[in-house]
């Protein structure tokens, strides 16, 4: 492929980008440290929507659904999304679109512990959307039942303008994003149009697809 980027991580207005690597290649750690929530630095070259950005600023511009979702079992869905620990509470009217556009709007009294992984998947969602924010940082993957309708929320969430999906499996959403990172050793090992990582012969990035892409 045509000069691929290495090291850098770039977000565009209008873009989704998958950030691509097996389990343990430090994706995580890598979104916490553009979140400012870990003790280590962005990649060098960083650029949100077009801007250099460092940790502060994509914390501003950003709601994020964690890996591991970050529900509290004995709350409400609604006070999950409304009222998530560490951060103000959302606008309840934003709250109620959010939990509609997930389909949890009839659901929304219930105790997150009766529903199901892929439910307390969803009230995560629903948080990260609540709060209006115009970059989706999607930490691990979504299950097929949400990650089918999500091309359908955003459709609705006009608020959200680009989109950051941590992935460990190239899926159908590295094929359909705009680009993928590939992660490798904790570093940005090159991003660009899946399509042509795939056809690239170079050495590194040959490794780092052998990991994510089904034999």
């Amino acid at each position: 492929m045509d000069d691929p980027r290495r090291g850098h991580l770039a977000v565009g207005s209008g873009e989704t980008v998958v950030l691509l690597g097996p389990s343990g290649v430090g994706k995580t750690s890598l979104l916490r440290a553009l979140l400012g929530l870990a003790g280590t630095e962005p990649p060098a070259g960083l650029r949100v929507q077009g801007r250099p950005a460092g940790p502060g600023h994509v914390a501003a511009l950003a709601a994020w659904v964690p890996e591991g979702d970050g529900v509290f079992l004995s709350d409400s869905v609604y006070d999950n999304v409304a009222r998530p620990s560490g951060a103000p509470a959302a606008d309840h009217n934003d709250v109620c679109d959010a939990l509609e556009l997930v389909g949890l709007d009839g659901r929304a009294t219930e105790p997150v512990s009766a529903l199901s992984r892929n439910g307390r998947r969803r009230v995560a969602l629903a948080r990260a959307l609540a709060f209006r924010r115009p970059l989706l940082v999607i930490d691990g993957e979504l299950d097929p039942t949400i990650g089918g309708f999500l091309p359908a929320v955003l459709e609705q969430a006009l608020w959200v303008e680009s989109v950051l999906l941590a992935a460990a499996c190239a899926s159908e959403p590295a094929w359909r994003a705009d680009s993928v990172a590939l992660v490798a050793g904790g570093r940005i090992v090159a991003q660009g149009p899946f399509a042509g990582l795939l056809t690239s012969e170079d050495p590194e990035i040959r490794e780092a697809l052998a990991w994510v892409v089904p034999a």
